[in-house]
This record gives structure tokens, sequence and C-alpha cells, in this order.
């Protein structure tokens, strides 16, 4: 079966728009969400009609490119073919892990499954918007688009029991699409190639299990995190960049969007007056993880403008301005009511100081989770904007802080880390014999092999529990518990990350709503 590159992207955005289009009609106003939705169409017209007149033009040129040119290519070619039973093995195999990490509910779930599985339960049972009446009054405001395809069947059938079978469907299609448009980016062309793509995928993490026996090395018990399949703890830092299959077992949510937002603008790097359209929905499935793909797609513009790869007048298209207005404004409004709201200082967004005695904490993080990664792509990556702009972030996000577990640098990572995977896949499936070339593949695959040793143990974990018959995420019903600020029995994150309170003045709710409490 041959990759055919239009269709996958036309899928892909649709996948990714569909949510935003019942976000619009199902949470705003109609005179809000009709004019968007037809300048949404109408930049989606625009790019796939660029994209089939661009694809036939290099094709008529019939271009040819060094495989080092990966990532700037001006096209991708569609000469990619993918056997059935490759494709039946990566689908099988996506679906298995997906069952096992707790996905449909039938494996044990990870603890932020309580807040998912409220969620949904929530957007099935009530009016849009969500509102909560009980103990503080208040609007639920989250990364909804995960969700609202899976509610919006769990209401037509009045169950949430629908609504979560929903869910498992739609989480392992968007994994399938985020694994064919790996192949095509990557023109992975052989069976194996294909193969491991999906392991890649699933399993892609830095050797946290090294930077932890490091740290403790330097700080004996003031490290007290070896073991963690997440975290690194020292003196009261915390640090975390996720392997993939953890991400997808706690906060996938906010994972596949993001993943194909970041490979759609990878694809189409140099088409800068779309940067808009494929990253702006990410923004509903993760705001972290949107603000970071932002920072690399804005020092990629920055690089290409100084290159004179582009122009400010495609930078400053009305593709690119009129989704930014209407869509990003009323998702901007949606989210600053959450912003606005006082919260102590576990919830805000503060700095992470690294002093004399704590900075090899930031050092060897860095060092083992993408540093060593990052040099041994580094040669197929030098003239690539991309590359530094992923770089940079990587590099600045242990220095912030916000939440109770640092998620600003958890979920700011997840695009991040996934470029890096990229370009470790590319860079393992690279078809070359030289001595260098040997060398860096023996590097890179020795930190993916340590990497894989928390997530593996995660599974084994989870059929552990699954055999003592532990089911984690039952104990939520609904989030209109948590709406009661000040109260020492729930935590800070639950009170304060998911709600918009004191609504009286907020735009969101005062003009852009569908309706009010």
């Amino acid at each position: 079966m041959r990759l055919d590159g239009k269709k996958l992207k036309l899928i892909i955005l649709l996948y990714m728009y569909i949510p935003i289009a019942l976000f619009l009609f199902g949470y705003t106003k109609w005179y809000f969400a009709l004019p968007t939705m037809l300048i949404l169409t109408w930049a989606f017209i625009c790019f796939i009609k660029d994209d089939l007149g661009y694809i036939k033009s290099s094709v008529l040129q019939d271009k040819e490119y060094d495989p080092d040119e990966f990532m700037t290519k001006d096209y991708i070619s569609d000469s990619v073919v993918i056997h059935p039973a490759v494709l039946a093995i990566a689908c099988l195999t996506i679906i298995f892990i997906c069952i096992i990490i707790g996905i449909g509910g039938v494996f044990p779930q990870a603890g932020d499954w309580e807040k998912h599985n409220a969620v949904l339960r929530d957007l099935i049972r009530s009016p849009w918007p969500v509102y909560y009446d009980r103990y503080d009054k208040s609007m639920l405001t989250y990364y909804l688009g995960h969700y609202l395809v899976p509610a919006v069947i769990g209401k037509l059938f009045n169950s949430f029991d629908v609504g979560n079978i929903v869910m498992a469907v739609w989480c392992v299609l968007g994994l399938i699409l985020a694994y064919l448009m790996l192949i095509r980016l990557t023109e992975a062309d052989s069976v194996w190639k294909q193969i491991l793509g999906v392991y890649m995928m699933l399993f892609f993490c830095g050797a946290l299990c090294l930077v932890q026996l490091v740290l403790k090395l330097i700080y004996a018990e003031r490290m007290y995190s070896v073991g963690s399949y997440h975290w690194v703890l020292v003196d009261g830092i915390m640090l975390q960049y996720r392997s993939n299959l953890v991400m997808l077992r706690w906060v996938i949510p906010q994972v596949i969007v993001p993943w194909l937002a970041t490979m759609m603008l990878i694809e189409k790097i140099k088409k800068v007056e779309y940067y808009v359209l494929i990253l702006l929905p990410s923004l509903l499935f993760g705001s972290f993880s949107f603000a970071a793909l932002a920072a690399v797609a804005i020092i990629t513009v920055l690089i290409q403008l100084l290159k004179r790869d582009i122009t400010i007048t495609k930078v400053l298209a009305l593709t690119n301005i009129l989704p930014g207005i209407s869509l990003g404004s009323i998702l901007f409004f949606y989210f600053l009511g959450n912003i606005q709201v006082d919260k102590p200082i576990s919830s805000a967004f503060r700095l992470e100081i690294y002093d004399a005695t704590h900075i090899w904490v930031y050092v060897v993080f860095c060092v083992f989770m993408f540093g060593i990664y990052s040099a041994c792509v580094w040669p197929e990556n030098k003239n690539n904007p991309v590359y530094y702009a992923n770089l940079a972030v990587l590099l600045v996000l242990p220095w912030f802080r916000m939440g109770l577990c640092n998620d600003v640098v958890m979920s700011g990572s997840i695009p991040s880390l996934y470029i890096l995977m990229i370009m470790v896949f590319a860079l393992l499936i690279k078809d070359d014999n030289s001595t260098s070339l040997g060398i860096r593949k023996g590097v890179a695959l020795t930190i993916l092999v340590l990497g894989m040793i928390y997530p593996i143990c995660e599974i084994s974990d989870n059929i552990k529990y699954n055999s003592q018959g532990t089911d984690i995420a039952s104990g939520y019903p609904t989030m209109k518990w948590f709406t009661k600020r000040g109260d020492p029995n729930t935590s800070e994150d639950l009170m304060y990350n998911y709600y918009t309170y004191d609504m009286d003045g907020k735009i969101f709710y005062e003009y852009i709503a569908r309706t009010k409490l």
C-alpha cells in the first residue's frame, strides 16, 4: 500500500479540526462559531489546493534529494510503500499497548484518568458549556479537544460507556495516523524500518535511569527519586521529560494532536503561511505543548527570515492572520478565564533557579535526556532550523516551574521530544556504512535502550495491577466536587486548574459563551 500524502494530511487535518468545530458550536454563540468556521474552512481549502499544486509541480520537476536534507526538503515524495502485513502489525501493536496501559478501561488506568473520566462524564451528561454551582460557581475550563468527539457520541446514546469506547477508538485512530505520518516523514522504506518506527513512537525516551544514578552519586540522600519512572527530584527541584509511553498512559489528551501538528509543521516547514492553521488546534489539547511548539515555530521562522529562505509577506499571509484572530482569540479568552483566577504559589508560574549547588541537576538532566541524542543527529540536521529551535526549547524548559508536578516542563516537552525522536529514528534507519555513522547509531541506540527500561517497567506494573484486580481510575464521578476553593481535603491542582471562577466580567463568559449559568 502506497502512502498517499494528500489523503493522509487531509485525514489528519480533519482529526485535528472536527473537535474544534464541536467546541465552537457547542461552547460559543453562533455568531462567533459560524464566521470562525467559515474562515477555517477557507484556510483549509487554501492549504489543500496549495498542497495539490505544489506536489504536481515538484513531481513534474522530478526532484531528488540527498538524505542529509531531512526536514529541509521542499517536498516529501509519496514513494513509500507499507506492506499490509506491516500495517497490520503496527495497528495491532498500537491497539495492544493502548489496552494494556488502560485506555478503554480494560486494564487499570493511571491516576490522571480519574480526571479524564470525570471530564468525559460531565461533557456527556451536562449542557455545554459545562457549569458547576454546587460550591463555588464556575465553568469547566480545560483542554477539552480530545474529549469532544467521544462526548458527542456518548450524548447521542446517553451513555458514558459508549463515550469511553469511542475515546479508546479515537486514541487508536490518532496513533495510527501519527505512525503513518512518521513513516512518511522519514521515508522508512523497508519492513524492518517500518516495524522499528512503531516501537520508537511508543517507547522513545531519554535515559532517565542514568540521570537518576548520576545525580544519586552527586547528591546522595538529597536525590530521592531513584526508581521513579517519571521524575528527577533533588532538594525540591522536580524535572520530568517523560517517555512517550508514560505520556500516553497518563496524559494522552495532551499528546496525539500535538504530535500530529508537530509532524505537519515539519512536512510544511517552508510553507510558513500555514503555520497558524497547522498549530492552532493543539491549543485546545494542551496549552503548554502548544506554547512550546509555537516557540519552535517562531524561532524556525526567525532563522528562515535571517537566511532569506522565506519572506515576511508569507509570514503575514491571511491564512495565518485570519485563523489567528478568529479561533485564536476565542481560545485565548476561554483559557484566560482560568489564568485570571487567583491561585496559590504551588499552582503559579515561576522560575526554577539553579544555583552553584544545583546546577548539576540541570546539566546531567539535559545531557542524558536529550543532549546525547542531539549530538548524535547534528550532522544530518546542521542546516535544519527546526533542530536549533527545538534544542533551544529543550534547554529552556527546565528553568520553568508550574503545578504540583511541574507540568509545564512535562507537557511543554511533548512536541520537542517528538521532534527529537523523529531525528533519532531517521538516524537509525539511514543507509550508510561509514564508521562515524555507525558510532553515532550505537551511542543513540544505547541511550534508547536505557530509556526504554522505565516504560517497560510501567507496562509490567500495570499487568501486575490487573492481575491483582486493581482499578485505579474509578474515583471521581464528576468534576463538580472540587469546585470549593480552600477545601483542605482537595488538592490545589484539582481546585484551581480546571475551572473559571468569579465568571462575571470574564470576556468568554460574558460575551462568547453559548449560554450563561
